[in-house]
């Protein structure tokens, strides 16, 4: 399908409207003055009319042509423009796909953080609900969910210490990757030799961001430490520097580190964890199927999730959460039923319900065709029903492009195991401070409210550039504390 526009440029928002519809298509672009004719397009054209500007959006699809338009004031700012183009262009792809997604034409990745502002905005949640259903069209059961997040999360947001932050430490190494996998991860087999100069340049980086914790008066309030899978390496000296720097002494609400794989396991790095404070884990099935495991790439088996699962147990790990896929190839609903349903006897503290995402960086982009999406709701609708009937409550929620159905992912948690660091991440009402290749950086404050800094995603150009990009960080981060 093409992506016209004339009279303006926001081509990156049609495209994103586009994708609810056609989530896995490859689409070109137009910019002349009049949208092609006899092929499948989406138009926005945007043309001066009087004292103002006249939109008219058209969409083109198997032959059949619709349009529609609307005044509007000559200095509509451009984000005025995109919810008008959504607008008018919404209901045509409704009518003329019969697809109508859950979260109505909202295509940002956090839909429960536009709820609170709308709230706040608004003064009414009330108000700001009727806006989803009436404005956004997101269904009844959508936003009840996000109804249901808010008031989960809002004692957690509460409870935040006065210039609290975040950090989240990178370690983007695996054992082999995963075939859904989108992040910047690489194969031990292949970047062992990088991980010895990676460990060191991340110990000078965790000095440099506690000097400015500590000369800025910051308080942490969570350490995550993500990737990859962390526990493909050896762990005992980050989580050593990591709980002299930032645990001891700090008002730590959690330390998380995202164990994922269950062949990265062991009771050696388990014993370590729990020796440096951690204090929630991952353990990541992704599916209780041996043969969607093999499907997806994982190199487990659903015994083995289970017995580190139970090791950790033994251990003494007392919060831990575990996570699920639905719509893995080869899967089926009643394979995730069981899946589900296996989980919740293992009674894990939090379970995360996630949808595949075709990403471009992840193999299954080229080879895999999108799952079916009425398979998919139904799987999550039964994850849904099934957790919350067993005392988990849904807390934090985000979406992704190109994900099945169009819907979303959830974590739930028992009462009082909700993890910290995703809520005040998710919301935006933290700042973040990352370490490592890959990692993101926000600051609230400055000019647009959040600054985002992000480093080298790989660490090759990590080690290679890391004096020019920690001198870098460290000039920025000084600057955008000292007026946030």
């Amino acid at each position: 399908m093409v992506i016209h526009t004339y009279g303006h440029s926001r081509t990156y928002e049609m495209e994103a409207l586009l994708k609810l519809f056609r989530p896995a298509e490859r689409f070109t672009f137009s910019t002349e003055p009049e949208p092609p004719a006899d092929i499948e397009c989406f138009s926005a054209v945007l043309l001066p009319a009087g004292d103002g500007m006249r939109l008219t959006c058209r969409v083109c699809i198997g032959g059949n042509l619709r349009s529609s338009e609307k005044i509007l004031p000559s200095d509509t700012p451009n984000n005025i423009l995109d919810r008008e183009i959504s607008g008018l262009s919404y209901p045509m792809f409704c009518e003329m796909t019969g697809i109508a997604p859950a979260w109505g034409m909202l295509t940002g990745i956090r839909p429960v953080n536009l709820l609170r502002k709308f709230a706040a905005r608004t003064g009414s949640l009330a108000q700001a609900a009727d806006d989803f259903r009436n404005i956004w069209h997101v269904t009844e059961e959508k936003t009840q969910l996000a109804k249901d997040i808010l008031a989960v999360q809002q004692p957690i947001l509460d409870a935040a210490p006065k210039n609290g932050v975040g950090i989240y430490v990178s370690i983007p190494f695996c054992p082999t990757r995963c075939k859904y996998c989108s992040f910047v991860s690489n194969s031990v087999a292949q970047m062992g030799k990088l991980v010895d100069d990676y460990v060191q340049c991340m110990y000078k980086e965790i000095e440099l961001v506690s000097g400015i914790v500590r000369d800025y008066g910051l308080a942490v309030d969570s350490v995550y430490i993500g990737g990859g899978t962390p526990t493909s390496i050896d762990l005992y000296q980050p989580l050593d520097w990591l709980n002299r720097n930032f645990v001891i002494g700090q008002p730590l609400r959690e330390f998380t580190v995202e164990a994922g794989r269950p062949d990265t396991i062991t009771r050696e790095n388990l014993s370590y964890l729990r020796q440096f404070g951690v204090t929630r884990i991952s353990v990541n099935p992704q599916s209780f199927q041996d043969h969607v495991l093999k499907a997806a790439g994982r190199p487990h088996t659903a015994q083995d999730a289970v017995d580190k699962y139970l090791l950790a147990r033994e251990l003494g790990f007392d919060n831990i959460n575990m996570d699920f896929i639905a719509g893995l190839p080869e899967d089926t609903v009643q394979g995730f039923r069981e899946s589900i349903d296996r989980a919740v006897e293992l009674s894990p503290e939090s379970i995360t319900v996630h949808c595949l995402s075709l990403k471009k960086a992840a193999d299954f982009y080229q080879s895999l065709s999108m799952p079916d999406a009425d398979a998919v709701s139904e799987m999550v609708a039964y994850a849904q029903k099934t957790l919350t009937a067993a005392g988990y409550r849904p807390y934090y929620l985000y979406r992704q492009k190109n994900m099945a159905a169009n819907l979303e992912n959830v974590g739930y948690a028992k009462s009082g195991f909700e993890s910290a660091y995703n809520v005040m991440m998710m919301d935006d009402s933290q700042t973040i401070l990352g370490i490592g290749a890959g990692a993101s950086t926000k600051v609230l404050g400055g000019r647009r409210g959040i600054e985002r800094l992000t480093e080298c995603k790989y660490p090759y150009d990590y080690l290679a550039r890391f004096d020019e990009l920690m001198t870098e960080k460290e000039r920025q981060l000084r600057e955008l504390l000292s007026v946030s």
